[in-house]
């Protein structure tokens, strides 16, 4: 809050502030808290246990934002609890926001919607969730925001094509396809950025590995617009486009930042 540091210690109190942080505002069972926070390894008392562990959380809280923040904001409902922020106080709103911008802005104003994606990409500080624990949800909404990380990082890069930075692109696509390497947009994206940089060989070596590890992994060839682009690397019939059409992802998290 405020750009100070939540001191919110034991891992339980974590789990639960990301769980009431994924809600919005809307009432999470306790149900469903229960299980992320203990799973299968219940305690004794466990309405008790939670309770317990609600208290301790709106200490932190209250330590963090001021004295009787936790009784307004935390909320006891009759089957659950509740927690809420202001949009701009939690930094995956404000990330889902600056993305959305972006994209609106992408064909009407290129450098606009870099700079929204530059700043909405400046907000994370590792992987979605990193280090919190918890079960099925807590994944699940991790791999969600992983992957819109990782598409707005996509439209950023392709951007920077379109403004014709393409060599400066291709350590990071590199990086990326080795993290992703089913990604077809990644591989595409370094297709172009090869090409464009001279060179050609490099980019028809990175569609191969891609047909490769897709037909290895799924049984799958690349997309016919990823095999198009192959072909008019192989014509040096070049054009980019914006926005550009997409390829088939895989589910995925990513490994690292």
């Amino acid at each position: 809050m405020q750009g100070r540091p939540a001191n919110i210690r034991g891992g339980r109190q974590r789990i639960l502030l990301v769980l009431l942080l994924l809600g919005e505002g809307a009432s999470v069972s306790k149900d469903q808290l229960i299980g992320e926070i203990w799973g299968d390894d219940l305690p004794a008392q466990v309405d008790n246990a939670l309770q317990a562990v609600v208290t301790r959380l709106r200490r932190s809280l209250d330590t963090w934002c001021g004295p009787g923040f936790a009784r307004e904001r935390l909320v006891s409902e009759q089957s659950g609890y509740s927690l809420w922020l202001d949009e701009h106080a939690v930094d995956f709103r404000e990330f889902e926001s600056l993305r959305s911008e972006a994209q609106r802005q992408m064909t009407r104003d290129p450098t606009r919607s870099a700079a929204l994606l530059e700043q909405a990409l400046g907000l994370w500080r590792g992987s979605a969730l990193e280090g919190v624990g918890g079960g099925v949800m807590c994944d699940s909404a991790a791999a969600r925001l992983d992957e819109e990380r990782l598409l707005a990082l996509e439209d950023k890069i392709q951007l920077e094509h379109h403004g014709g930075r393409h060599a400066g692109t291709v350590a990071e696509l590199r990086r990326l396809t080795m993290l992703y390497p089913l990604h077809e947009r990644l591989s595409e994206q370094l297709m172009v950025a090869l090409y464009r940089s001279g060179r050609p060989a490099e980019a028809l070596d990175v569609y191969r590995q891609l047909r490769t590890a897709l037909r290895g992994e799924l049984g799958l060839d690349p997309t016919p617009a990823v095999q198009s682009r192959m072909r008019a690397i192989l014509q040096h019939d070049m054009a980019d486009r914006i926005p550009q059409e997409r390829g088939r992802g895989t589910p995925h998290r990513p490994a690292v930042a």
